[in-house]
């Protein structure tokens, strides 16, 4: 039995967290203005957190994560959390370990004496039961979950999980972002469409409903039966949608809002301004060529197009352009620093290589190419047109649909088969975590597989230490044979901080860190 220590874990030095998405994955539905006063205005004991858009769903079984894991964290503890400085710490389980050899067996032993908001207590069979309910629910991070085969209570206090095939981040898949570590009560289980106006799990606040404005304002009530009340900083928490980046930036100025998501564009007036500005990597920009068998657009089924569209891109000018300091160019589906990146690998700016692929190809006046974006994430798609447009260096007359509506609309528009190629980020702090996002969902729409890609990565999360790295490293080569995924750059996250808010912390192991904490060393607090 190898038993994993609560406060440490094995991760790379750098990067992205995994928060690491799933799709619905980084962002909220929809940007839209914040309207009305935040009830928390003007009390020192609350806080007032800002968001780009509305939650994709406060049932955490349906939400997202990244950032807006706010919007349920809050309310829902996770059965282990993920502090801002990247460790694992107890939270509703107090320990974990591997049963037996080989990743595929997970057991947790949870906290004693917790409640939900219901009233019940916290069992084993009430979190199987949630847990369960997480994965038939149809959320968009089902697959970050990992290949689960079953859940169970082993005793009283115990919850098994048991997957089909090695799971080496098994107690990462366990925290706040990734939805079936959040545990709802029986009576949120009972009633589902009810977590839409309140709560029902065991977090530090309440949501409230009856106060909140649908597309402006989520309150969230101090929850009096919380197990840790010293870990409790503030008398409620707000969060206000606000989509543009000057008036994050003034609600940041003006004490509206304590906490906020920044842009490059604000961030030195946000200096100037005193706030804190945190930074951290994040998001790695892809170009995803979905159509890998070209069914929609026959060009893309081959994979020297492919590999020229890979090297048609100037990736240090965009990063330079889009983000300056906080942009650096990406060549691999993994970030410099992570398990499996391979130094010497990776698609560089090779312009006459690329035409010289397309002309081999049958295609060198290029062809017409639709990209499907979205505007929620990539601002303005600022991103996604300085992409396509680079593409017209080897004759691709690419043009963008561009979904404006939200996360979860772009997600759908993806998966309809309609468009050969995507535009969205990933994230991930090691090739288990970015392997699950990008293989599935608005990533990998047409479903292609390679089997030479599932048999090294099925051995990898068999493995551990460096012949796990090895087998990752190969997976990473691979990855860039296909030509499936065209990392472009990546971008840091940027979080401003109310010069009267402490202990906020961030990492490469955790960009998006959040408010409450299992204990009060870790929480955030006004100073």
């Amino acid at each position: 039995m190898r038993r994993l220590s609560p406060g440490r874990r094995r991760a790379p030095a750098v990067l992205a967290t995994a928060t690491a998405m799933s799709l619905a994955l980084f962002a909220a539905a929809a940007c839209s203005p914040a309207g009305g006063g935040s009830p928390s205005s003007g009390s020192a004991s609350k806080l007032t957190l800002q968001f780009t858009g509305p939650p994709i769903s406060l049932n955490p079984a349906l939400g997202g994560n990244g950032l807006s894991t706010m919007y349920t964290a809050l309310a829902y503890d996770p059965l282990i959390y993920l502090s801002g400085d990247g460790k694992l710490v107890p939270d509703l389980a107090t320990e974990w370990h591997y049963v037996g050899e080989g990743n595929k067996v997970f057991e947790l032993t949870l906290r004693q004496g917790v409640k939900f908001t219901d009233g019940s207590p916290l069992t084993a069979d009430a979190a199987v039961a949630s847990m369960n309910y997480f994965l038939k629910a149809g959320g968009g991070l089902v697959s970050n979950a990992g290949p689960i085969d079953s859940i169970t209570a082993a005793a009283p206090d115990k919850v098994r999980v048991t997957y089909k095939s090695a799971n080496p981040d098994a107690a990462m898949t366990m925290t706040q972002y990734y939805g079936i570590g959040s545990i709802i009560g029986p009576k949120g289980l009972a009633d589902p469409q009810s977590l839409l106006t309140t709560s029902d799990g065991t977090g530090q606040y309440v949501y409230n409903g009856k106060t909140s404005v649908a597309n402006s304002r989520y309150d969230y009530d101090k929850n009096p039966a919380y197990f840790n009340p010293s870990a409790q900083m503030f008398g409620g928490v707000s969060i206000r949608v606000i989509g543009d980046a000057q008036a994050v930036l003034s609600a940041t100025q003006t004490g509206q809002v304590q906490f906020a998501a920044g842009s490059s564009a604000t961030v030195d007036a946000a200096k100037q301004a005193n706030l804190t500005v945190l930074s951290a990597p994040f998001f790695n920009w892809n170009l995803i060529l979905a159509d890998a068998a070209g069914a929609v657009s026959k060009p893309l089924g081959d994979v020297r197009v492919r590999q020229a569209i890979a090297y048609a891109l100037d990736r240090k000018g965009l990063a330079n352009a889009l983000g300056g300091q906080y942009a650096g160019p990406s060549t691999q589906v993994l970030l410099p620093g992570l398990d499996g990146y391979v130094p010497e690998a990776g698609y560089t700016y090779d312009l006459a290589k690329a035409k010289s692929l397309m002309a081999e190809a049958g295609y060198p006046d290029g062809f017409p190419l639709t990209v499907l974006t979205e505007s929620v994430i990539d601002r303005n798609t600022t991103y996604s047109q300085a992409i396509v447009d680079a593409l017209g260096a080897i004759g691709i007359k690419a043009t963008l649909h561009v979904e404006a509506t939200g996360i979860g609309q772009f997600s759908g528009d993806a998966l309809s088969k309609q468009y050969a190629a995507i535009i969205f980020p990933s994230a991930g702090t090691d090739l288990f975590q970015v392997h699950n996002q990008i293989s599935a969902g608005l990533f990998n729409p047409f479903g292609h597989k390679d089997e030479q890609l599932d048999t090294t990565l099925a051995q990898a999360f068999a493995a551990d230490g460096a012949e796990r790295t090895r087998l990752y490293q190969q997976a990473s080569q691979r990855y860039q044979d296909l030509a499936w995924y065209v990392p472009v750059f990546s971008t840091e996250n940027l979080l401003y901080v109310s010069p009267k808010l402490d202990n906020v912390k961030t990492s490469e192991l955790n960009p998006n860190p959040m408010p409450v904490a299992p204990t009060p060393e870790l929480a955030w607090r006004n100073k």
